[in-house]
């Protein structure tokens, strides 16, 4: 089926092929799914946006779900419609209008019965604005969508949904090291437009996630350990507010916004239109490393290894870490498990050897170290495109010190028990190294929304599966990552990444924003205390 013809047309690049992918794949889905999800509330209003469902190449890339009818959201009057129609320079889309179905709809298939009563397609900020007045003036609820790659199904919505995606530019000022980025901007345009410069800016690797996303929830990738995250280089940006006020904030104009807009995740306090970051300068060359095992055996010392090594790495050292159950075959389940370690140094390779000389010791199936440039890595290693839409449950946990060797041993015990292990279902375990170290604990927790710092590895437990499986197969996986997280939550801090949103997190904002969610509040209540950006997972108005 070809999609409708307002979709991405013109010269075929980065953006337009990831458009054009993720529009081709959910071409038969029509008018949205019904969720295969047993945990989801799709009744309730959602935004929000965030990194997405996939940091790194490795995700398998399911089939398209089913076709499957679902209740159309509320109606809203025609004349108001017609209304915005005559004030938006961009497009306004109602259930009724035939590209409505291919519009708006989330990454996350288990949210894809959550549509929006009207879509507006912004072409600007004054578009926004016009929306945003509107939305109030009709007592609907506002979300943005940007990349639409929430965890959680945060950037959908029954009321109105802001598609901004035309809102893509990014100019970098090679003068000043600085980059000026629009709010739909993708990880995509932003390397477009500093690869193979002087200057970086770290942030997340696959490429049709949103850059505004990943930085108002804090911002995490390869680059981070060295250099930072998103949100500590973000400079000012410009936000519509619930009133439609337009407002800078920075480091003296609205403090406060400014500070909640550093981790306290996107569509909650208003609408952001544009960002303005500092860059940070790119190194030559970095090492690059890989290390391949099998076996649960294998998978546990080397998790184990990984997170020993993360809790004195040098800033330089970037390591990221899986562990995934397979199809089992002749050695049984404990043998059908692929891991691997992976990532960069930013130093000498002599350095790098020694540093990973743990790994060597495992007797890996492969490995890999070479010295080389810093920006073929990037391009050519890191990144990752959309994988076609499917459904996931990550969960995420941050831990304060080395996990006892025995729950490290129990959680791969339990991934050799994965329910579910085909090559489009499954789970698997990452240990990411990429969120502590000098660097990011040069910051204090409460200096940013993002209170997460002092944090040497960030646990995820992450099942997948296709939107088209028996519902008992999501439950079965959901099922399995919450008994993942039970075998660390005695030994690890109530927290989990704001960017890793989940519904079935218990005290979800305590854990997204700990000693900061008070102050959170009260920038809530100073920006938008009528609540018109609001979802599932977002701050709340004091009562």
């Amino acid at each position: 089926m070809t999609p409708p013809p307002d979709l991405p047309t013109g010269p075929l690049n980065r953006r337009r092929a990831l458009q054009l992918g993720a529009a081709g794949a959910v071409a038969g889905l029509l008018a949205a799914c019904t969720s295969t999800d047993p945990s989801s509330s799709a009744s309730t209003p959602a935004t929000g946006g965030s990194a997405g469902p996939s940091a790194d190449p490795e995700w398998r890339t399911p089939t398209p779900p089913p076709t499957s009818a679902t209740a159309a959201p509320d109606p809203v009057p025609a004349g108001a419609i017609q209304d915005l129609r005559s004030r938006l320079r961009g497009n306004v889309l109602s259930p009724l209008d035939a590209n409505y179905p291919f519009t708006g709809l989330s990454s996350n298939t288990r949210y894809l019965d959550v549509r929006p009563a009207v879509i507006a397609r912004c072409k600007d900020e004054a578009d926004v604005v016009t929306a945003v007045n509107w939305a109030r003036d009709n007592g609907l609820p506002v979300a943005p969508y940007g990349g639409g790659h929430s965890y959680a199904g945060l950037s959908t919505t029954a009321g109105l949904l802001l598609d901004i995606g035309a809102m893509n530019d990014v100019t970098v000022d090679l003068a000043s090291g600085t980059a000026s980025v629009g709010a739909a901007a993708l990880n995509g345009d932003v390397l477009d437009k500093t690869i193979n410069t002087p200057f970086l800016l770290p942030g997340g690797t696959c490429l049709g996630v949103g850059t505004g996303g990943l930085v108002l929830g804090g911002g995490i990738g390869y680059n981070t350990h060295w250099a930072g995250l998103t949100c500590d280089h973000l400079t000012s940006t410009r936000v519509v507010l619930a009133s439609g006020d337009v407002v800078d904030a920075d480091g003296s104009q609205h403090p406060d916004l400014f500070w909640a807009c550093r981790g306290g995740t996107g569509g909650t306090f208003g609408l952001n239109t544009s960002f303005e970051f500092q860059l940070v300068p790119a190194p030559p060359t970095v090492v690059y490393f890989r290390y391949d095992y099998r076996g649960a055996d294998a998978a546990t010392a080397m998790l184990a290894a990984v997170d020993t090594l993360s809790q004195t790495a040098p800033a330089g050292l970037n390591l990221s870490s899986s562990a995934q159950a397979t199809p089992v075959g002749d050695g049984g389940p404990r043998e059908a498990i692929d891991a691997f370690v992976r990532g960069q140094y930013v130093g000498p390779v002599d350095e790098a050897r020694d540093l990973l000389a743990p790994f060597v010791a495992l007797s890996p199936a492969k490995s890999a170290l070479q010295e080389r440039p810093f920006w073929e890595v990037q391009q050519q290693v890191w990144p990752s495109a959309n994988p076609a839409p499917h459904s996931w449950g990550d969960w995420s946990r941050y831990t304060r010190a080395a996990l006892p060797q025995d729950r490290v041993a129990k959680m791969v015990d339990l991934l050799a028990q994965c329910p579910v292990r085909t090559d489009t279902a499954n789970g698997a375990l990452w240990f990411l190294g990429w969120v502590g170290g000098d660097v990011v604990g040069k910051v204090g927790r409460t200096d940013t929304a993002y209170v997460h710092r002092g944090s040497p590895l960030l646990l995820r437990p992450t099942p997948v599966w296709e939107t088209s499986d028996p519902p008992s197969v999501g439950q079965d996986l959901l099922d399995w990552t919450a008994a993942q997280i039970a075998i660390v939550a005695d030994v690890t801090p109530d927290e989990s990444y704001q960017n890793f949103p989940n519904r079935l997190i218990p005290n979800p904002l305590q854990q997204y924003f700990g000693e900061n969610l008070d102050r959170l509040i009260e920038v809530k209540a100073a920006y938008d205390p009528a609540n018109l950006f609001t979802n599932e997972q977002g701050i709340p108005v004091r009562s």
